[in-house]
């Protein structure tokens, strides 16, 4: 038996429940396991699998690892040196774009950095080991900061939130979306997947999008929200029945 744990400071523990969320699927197919506890100021996330698959778990917990980073550490970084006058709704919006922004160079850096081993401490990692991703991440903070201004008229702010997306690599090519009862479905395909996503609410329909990045974004029927809707247009060049056709991002 192979076993290995990792941990973080209770200050930071939503940063391991991420890491064992993602990396529990993953396990399945090495037959690995994983448990978590608490003791003192630490939480303990425990892995553990048979020897032979040793070399699929560990690579598991390194891929949970690098979207742990590049997803919930980057978006608790920048919330902290981020502040801006806009609503909520605007800023929730803007933080989710901009930790998507980049993500695949960023996640890059993160394979070259990461490396699991008995005992490794999420937050030293980040402390200590994550210089260039946290100046990168500051340069971010304090372009966006300088450029504050324009962030309070609603068509700069969509030009912004559709720049920063057209540098996003995309995870899916096409996506149709259709309001159902006040909520939305979106469905597409993903390499030999489908996808079919229920979001309540408009901000998670966003959410759900910016993280997805798609080339073709369909609207099937129309969106009565018409903030929304002009949004999805502004930001996602969104075109309603099969008539969009997004030029390729780069």
């Amino acid at each position: 038996m192979y076993q290995i744990t990792i941990s973080v400071d209770v200050n930071r523990a939503d940063w391991l429940y991420s890491v064992d969320d993602v990396i529990k699927n993953k396990l399945q197919s090495c037959f690995a396991v994983s448990a978590l506890r608490t003791s003192g100021r630490r939480v303990y996330c425990s892995f553990g699998c048979e020897a032979q698959s040793r070399p699929q778990m560990l690579q598991a917990i390194k891929e949970g690892l690098v979207e742990t980073y590049g997803v919930v550490s980057k978006f608790d970084f920048i919330k902290r040196n981020l502040s801006l006058g806009l609503s909520k709704t605007n800023y929730d919006l803007l933080l989710h774009t901009l930790v998507a922004f980049d993500r695949e160079n960023e996640h890059k850096l993160l394979e070259k950095v990461i490396r699991v081993e008995d005992n490794m401490t999420l937050d030293g990692i980040f402390n200590f080991k994550l210089c260039e991703l946290k100046e990168r991440w500051i340069e971010i903070c304090n372009l966006t900061r300088n450029n504050g201004a324009y962030l309070y008229d609603d068509e700069t702010y969509i030009e912004l939130l559709r720049f920063l997306i057209s540098a996003v690599n995309p995870k899916v090519n096409k996506l149709t979306v259709k309001e159902v009862n006040g909520s939305y479905s979106l469905y597409g395909s993903l390499k030999n997947s489908v996808i079919n996503i229920d979001a309540q609410t408009a901000a998670e329909l966003m959410y759900y999008l910016i993280d997805l990045a798609p080339l073709e974004l369909v609207i099937d029927g129309g969106i009565s929200n018409s903030e929304l809707s002009k949004r999805l247009v502004g930001i996602f060049d969104a075109k309603t029945l099969c008539t969009f056709k997004n030029q390729t991002k780069k």
